[in-house]
Parts: C-alpha cells; structure tokens; sequence
C-alpha cells in the first residue's frame, strides 16, 4: 500500500472512529442528553461493533485480493469487484461502517451517537450518488452498470 493511502486511510479511520464520535458525546454532554447504560445493550454493542469490524475486514480483503486495490480512491481497485458481501449491496463496507457505530451508540449510551450515526448515512449517500458511482460508472462502464440493475444500493 502507498505511503499516501495509507495515510489517507488512518485520517479517515482516525476521524470516523475516534474524533467525530468523541466530539459527539461531549455534544451529548454540554446539551445535558440521557445516557442509556445497560449491560444488555453493552454486549450488542460489542457485537455490533465486531461484526462490523469483520465485514469491513472482509470487503478491505476483497478490494485487495480481486480487485487489486484499496478502499481508498488514492489506489482503488483495478478490478470490479462484485463477490462475497458485493453480491447482495453496492456498498457493504459503508454498511459496516455504520453498523459499528451503531454498536457505539448501544456500547456508549449517547444519544447523540445515533445523530452522527444519521449524518454520515447521509453523508455517504450523497457521496456515493454523486461522486462513486458516476466514476464507477466511467471506469468500469456496462459491467458496472449491469451490476447496479442487480445489485442494490443499500439492501
């Protein structure tokens, strides 16, 4: 992997776990928000966080052994990539993403956590509409969209 989507990879990684999830607890603080902490909902969140985590893990596997690349639009993948979790969404890594948050929310008992969790979806819609899938599109043209008639977006 470059020095440079390696980078870009820890800043993103370092952002979407670590800054914007703690900026939004200490948003649930100052707005004086509840704070659920059960020991049941602690355990999903674990869960929730590690099956995610494997997912991203596994799709991250995909991108770098078929598709010959990285997540990461520094050096993505040279090849379609259209197996494992691919076949059933467009975007499982997002998905992942947002299921480790959501394991945050139970883990963490913020309700501001789900707000965050809710403005990236969005945020990740509106990239991927606008900006991935139109350079998909232009990349890997009719076998790209082929696959957008069966695959679905999301679910």
């Amino acid at each position: 992997m470059k020095p440079l989507t390696l980078f870009i990879a820890f800043l993103y990684g370092l952002s979407v776990f670590f800054v914007f999830p703690l900026i939004f607890i200490r948003l649930n603080s100052y707005f004086f928000l509840s704070v659920y902490s059960f020991l049941v909902l602690k355990i999903l969140g674990v869960i929730l966080i590690m099956a995610g985590g494997g997912c991203w893990l596994y799709c991250a596997g995909l991108f770098h052994f078929l598709g010959k690349g990285t997540p990461v639009p520094t050096q993505p993948p040279k090849n379609l990539v259209i197996k494992g979790l691919y076949q059933y969404t467009r975007n499982p890594m997002y998905i992942s993403v947002l299921v480790i948050l959501l394991g945050y929310f139970f883990f963490f008992g913020h309700l501001m956590l789900l707000t965050y969790l809710f403005l990236l979806a969005g945020f990740f819609h509106l990239f991927i509409t606008l900006y991935e899938e139109p350079t998909l599109k232009k990349k890997f043209g009719k076998d790209y969209k082929k696959y957008l008639k069966k695959t679905p977006r999301w679910f």
